[in-house]
């Protein structure tokens, strides 16, 4: 939790121990940073177990916290083989907090290691107040919201946030300088699906970042330009955002160390002289100069989106600013030494309310020439490259004493040594016992298997049922409610279960599908259940009084079987199986009643973000879709929905596994599903024909992950 003395953070990055030290001396509060397993940046320098202790205890000399990364998805034998053994140590050695995604990692967390705080990664797309009272059942201390948000959306989440039964409300993190990501965090599979590097995985290949064509204009039409927020830090901390981010874990220590440098001055500037506040324009070019990706942005903050936010050609990939120089801090303490003929020497150490005393080597009375005062105190207060820096030194020593110089240097070593124990020590915690393996649910034995559709427009959801479907799920981004309503009645005629699908992303702001003039209407359909893209959806809707089935599509990630149990435990009937697990990870997981994908242009981000206003002109609120090219020259197809403002960007080929009967047979899901964007009714037709028959895949098509998997 927050350092009660503290009115804001400034949490830095760190990417190695080195940079670690870099920016805790240039003003860090706080750092995050990763160990070699499990973090969202696989390919920063990152610190060894050794390094991490160290850092840990470092950081406390000082007051200031280290938080690691754990914000990817595990499966199921990383948590059964390494998990707890990795944390444990770090654990005791009094580890401030772990930022996850995973809601397994969560739930383990919270069951394994109490009084550890947990930070709740952008990763999960944290976007409304209901995502607070999910989080609250696993004791997580802190959200970093979407970055999308607004500063009325995070005034929001701290408003909800007040409220919530505890007593200490969950704090909010925020980013406040470096990269920004195209898509929302956590909805991204680009890097996945099109370079095999996925960021759910903290392996981002950056494929956002290359060259795309629009009407024949070739551009980095979704790199964002890097976020700079020293011209609205007053209104993020007045929004209720406690701890200020800056992202940067693959970044230099010049970067890091230069950037933490500014933002505690503005920090500080903020606090201590908001009258007066005022960004110098020295300082700005000063950070561009460290990294320019084409300019810098203040973000969602003060807009939804815009074409301002994209970044021109880059001018530069590296520091080009001088180099930050920070000298290393020092912790002042309090010294006093008694000596006495024929006696032990004996050092008092203290520093605010923490003392230690140590002993030496006895000293003597001199037979020629005794000892100074001033030597004495000389010789005892080099610290030299400690920690600490001696401010007050009071010897008490009578005349006529001698102590070799190399008993003194073996006493202030000792002593050193003696005070950074009693500091860490207060930190240091005993784990309780190892609690119970997690082995998941069993499915339950079902006679045969179901077969769903999710649909975008009408003319599919009339093939879907036409071909004999046992399952739709109804898009929200391109019908209107009257087509619903007939596609609701001719699944009544035709015994289809009826689905409502939520929207990808959960903006009660710009989502007409969560007024209540909507939710009246929704209710009105008698829908047999809904799917869910985001955990908070379901809570807001069941919250509604919508008492129907819950189906977690693959988004709502249940990458191993704590995570499925959460999800079973709060609510959710079935659980799509997630995307990026290949056939015997798929097998090695227990979710009973899975649905299993295996016919999809798998929707590769989905983003705040425009195309068409940034690249065309705004076509108005009628959603459309639209293309692109990549560099080898496939079409991207994209769907502008306006409705829910944000775009879906999809595959230039479809996964197609429907024709590996044997391995389905092997996973014995519940339901195998085909999901669809803008294929015409024919198309529907054919392809489920072709899944039903089992059809080998034909034209051009991707295994997607089920073969191979991500690392």
């Amino acid at each position: 939790m927050s350092n009660k003395n503290l009115m804001a953070e400034v949490l830095a990055p760190a990417g190695s121990y080195d940079i670690f030290k870099a920016v805790v001396n240039a003003g860090a509060d706080a750092v995050y940073l990763g160990g070699t397993q499990f973090g969202a940046r696989a390919y920063a320098g990152n610190l060894n177990n050794e390094e991490l202790l160290r850092a840990i205890d470092y950081a406390h000399i000082f007051d200031r916290k280290v938080y690691l990364t754990v914000n990817t998805l595990l499966k199921n034998r990383e948590i059964e083989d390494g998990l707890y053994e990795y944390i444990l140590p770090l654990y005791e050695a009094g580890l401030d907090a772990v930022i996850v995604q995973d809601y397994g990692v969560m739930k383990f967390i919270n069951d394994n290691f109490p009084g550890l705080d947990i930070h709740a990664s952008t990763q999960m797309t944290i976007t409304e107040p209901e995502y607070i009272d999910f989080l609250s059942r696993y004791n997580v201390t802190r959200i970093v919201p979407a970055r999308e948000l607004s500063l009325g959306d995070i005034r929001r989440l701290r408003e909800h946030a007040d409220t919530v039964g505890k007593d200490t409300p969950m704090e909010i993190e925020c980013f406040v300088h470096g990269a920004l990501c195209y898509a929302y965090s956590g909805q991204c599979f680009m890097s996945s699906f099109l370079g095999g590097r996925s960021g759910n995985r903290g392996r981002c290949a950056g494929t956002c970042r290359l060259e795309y064509e629009k009407n024949k204009i070739k551009a980095p039409l979704l790199s964002l330009r890097d976020l700079c927020t020293l011209d609205i830090l007053p209104d993020i901390l007045d929004a209720g955002v406690y701890s200020l981010k800056i992202e940067g874990r693959m970044k230099s220590a010049s970067y890091a160390a230069g950037v933490t440098g500014v933002y505690r001055h503005y920090v500080d500037e903020c606090i201590n002289n908001r009258e007066h506040y005022r960004v110098r324009r020295e300082d700005i070019d000063y950070l561009n100069n460290l990294f320019d990706r084409g300019g810098m942005t203040n973000g969602y903050y003060v807009r939804h989106n815009g074409r301002e936010m994209i970044a021109g050609m880059k001018r530069s990939q590296g520091s080009n600013g001088a180099a930050a120089d920070f000298e290393d801090i020092r912790k002042d303490i309090n010294i006093g030494l008694e000596l006495e003929p024929g006696r032990p020497a004996v050092m008092k150490l203290s520093t605010g309310d923490v003392s230690v005393s140590v002993s030496g080597d006895i000293v003597q009375s001199a037979s020629n020439r005794p000892m100074s005062l001033e030597d004495i105190k000389k010789q005892i207060s080099r610290f030299g490259n400690t920690c600490y820096r001696a401010v007050n030194t009071d010897v008490d020593m009578q005349d006529n004493i001698f102590i070799p110089n190399k008993s003194l240097n073996e006493l202030r070593r000792a002593g050193a040594e003696a005070l950074t124990g009693e500091i860490t020590s207060l930190y240091k915690r005993v784990a309780p016992a190892r609690a119970t393996e997690y082995t998941g649910r069993k499915s339950k034995a079902h006679d045969r298997r179901f077969l769903s559709a999710r649909v975008m427009t009408y003319e599919q959801a009339e093939a879907v049922i036409e071909c004999k479907a046992d399952r739709i799920y109804i898009e929200s981004e391109i019908m209107d409610m009257d087509q619903i309503l007939r596609i609701r009645k001719a699944c009544a005629a035709a015994k289809t279960e009826f689905f409502m699908a939520a929207p990808r992303v959960f903006r009660k702001g710009y989502n007409g599908y969560f007024e209540e003039e909507y939710i009246d209407r929704l209710k009105a359909l008698s829908a047999d259940g809904f799917l869910i893209r985001n955990i908070a959806e379901y809570v807001f809707l069941h919250g509604h009084g919508f008492d129907c089935k819950y189906v977690a599509d693959y988004t709502v990630y249940a990458f191993n079987n704590i995570a499925a149990e959460v999800l079973l435990d709060n609510g959710f009937d079935e659980i799509t199986i997630p995307i990026e697990l290949n056939r015997g990870e798929i097998k090695h997981i227990n979710i009973p009643d899975a649905e299993l994908m295996v016919y999809s242009r798998i929707p590769l981000m989905v983003s705040a973000g425009c195309i068409d206003c940034n690249y065309t002109s705004c076509h108005g609120p009628n959603p459309e879709f639209g293309t692109f090219k990549d560099r080898k020259n496939a079409n991207l197809t994209y769907l502008a929905c306006c409705r829910h403002c944000y775009n879906i960007i999809y595959n230039s080929v479809p996964m197609y596994i429907a024709d590996r009967s044997a391995e389905i047979e092997d996973i014995d899901p519940l339901y195998i599903s085909c999901e669809f964007c803008s294929e015409n009714a024919n198309d529907v037709r054919r392809i489920i024909q072709e899944v039903k028959a089992e059809t080998p895949a034909k034209g051009s098509f991707t295994r997607g992950h089920f073969t191979k998997g991500v690392e």
